[in-house]
């Protein structure tokens, strides 16, 4: 399909486009938009094509593609009926085994134990 010549008054998007960036190759999407507008007042400018456009003038000028904003990847809880998350194992020496049997001995249970524990962590600041 053939392109659409530009219109009377000489306004050719991929050209102002071009303009801006070779003016300054590190505009954003909008930053061009905002320009070629300020440029351009009486002409209707739709911005999803204009996107299109600025995208493939950057191609043509062999500017690297604007990379998107990354997704969130969330990770659920572990809860009931869910499997653990996976949490790092540390290497303990006899030693602290010792110690560790004596204080889950003085506490009571090794549940206890474990609660105490993880209070002590919450309330260490540094």
């Amino acid at each position: 399909m053939a392109k659409k010549k530009a219109s009377r008054d000489g306004f050719n998007m991929a050209q102002a486009i071009r303009d801006e960036l070779t003016a300054n190759n590190s505009l954003t999407l909008k930053e061009c938009l905002a320009a070629v507008q300020a440029k351009y007042p009486n002409q209707t400018i739709n911005p999803n094509s204009f996107g299109v456009a600025f995208s493939n003038q950057r191609a043509k000028l062999g500017l690297k593609p604007r990379k998107g904003r990354r997704k969130m990847v969330r990770r659920r809880k572990p809860g009931p009926g869910r499997p653990p998350m996976a949490v790092a194992v540390r290497s303990v020496n006899l030693e602290q085994l010792q110690a560790a049997r004596k204080f889950v001995a003085e506490i009571g249970d090794a549940e206890t134990a474990i609660a105490a524990v993880r209070q002590l962590a919450t309330l260490q600041i540094g």
